[in-house]
């Protein structure tokens, strides 16, 4: 089960809706959170969906939890933001099936990229070009210890500035991103890249599964872009993973509510990672 299924991680955040709503059909389970009498899956995360409770049912049990949580809906408005395939192509393919089958209607699809960590890194051209860049301006990648605090702070520092600069402030203070963390036995990982002894670009990513990691916020000091941070932080990050025997690192999407951010999809082929679909359903 993916850590923003876990009941923990529900009930941390129960407060941002007025209901919570938890579902099982015969081992296909779901937790829904209601506001203005609509309810969303996720309510306060990435994605949601139907999970599982055991091993992964036949069609026609996922085809029947589809029928039964229609019936249950009782017309009212529905969201629902599956997984990207990665972290289960067979279940989530079967559940948006079933879905379409049983009157749920795809509202939009985005796209998610991510590193598959079982190949190596195929960066291309242009990006070979900045990594080039950056290890001629001695950058320097540090993972920090999990528990350091003092440079997740640092790294928070970093990012917020970026984001906000750019206009996009990140949802989550650091408190709360470290309280996620505690409370759902994910960890935390935190990296910096240094020119010199002064950090410019940070990441801070949840290990959301044993082998799976989640880049939930990363980002550069904007007036040292040209020395190439982002492009050797994202590299780096995806070996990291790689060395400590991970099968994805998750990228995130680069696009909202089907609307393409069309440079940050070119920056993250260029990387060399793959894409794939992220869907969202409504009834």
């Amino acid at each position: 089960m993916i850590a923003f299924n876990t009941k923990a991680f529900v009930e941390l955040n129960r407060h941002k809706c007025s209901e919570l709503h938890y579902l099982d059909f015969d081992g296909v389970s779901i937790v829904l959170g209601e506001k203005n009498g609509e309810f969303y899956s996720p309510f306060s995360a990435p994605f949601g969906g139907f999970f599982l409770q055991k091993k992964e049912p036949v069609l026609e049990t996922i085809d029947a939890a589809c029928k039964n949580l229609k019936e249950w809906l009782k017309n009212k408005k529905c969201h629902i933001i599956f997984p990207p395939s990665f972290y289960g192509e067979s279940f989530i393919s079967k559940c948006i099936f079933a879905m379409l089958r049983n009157g749920f209607q795809i509202n939009y699809i985005d796209l998610n990229y991510y590193f598959d960590l079982a190949e190596p890194v195929k960066m291309q051209q242009s990006a070979k070009n900045k990594w080039n860049a950056a290890i001629r301006n001695n950058l320097h990648f540090v993972a920090a210890n999990p528990d350091d605090i003092e440079s997740k702070k640092i790294a928070y520092k970093i990012i917020i500035n970026n984001r906000n600069e750019r206009g996009y402030p990140p949802h989550l203070s650091l408190d709360e991103l470290c309280e996620t963390a505690k409370a759902t036995n994910m960890r935390l990982d935190c990296f910096l890249v240094y020119a010199d002894q002064e950090p410019i670009a940070a990441a801070l990513v949840f290990t959301i599964e044993p082998k799976r990691a989640f880049a939930v916020l990363w980002g550069d000091n904007r007036e040292k872009t040209l020395l190439r941070p982002m492009n050797f932080l994202a590299i780096s990050m995806a070996e990291y993973y790689k060395s400590q025997g991970y099968l994805t690192l998750d990228m995130t999407t680069s696009t909202k509510e089907g609307v393409p951010n069309y440079g940050l999809c070119f920056f993250k082929e260029r990387l060399g990672c793959k894409v794939t679909f992220k869907h969202t359903l409504t009834l």
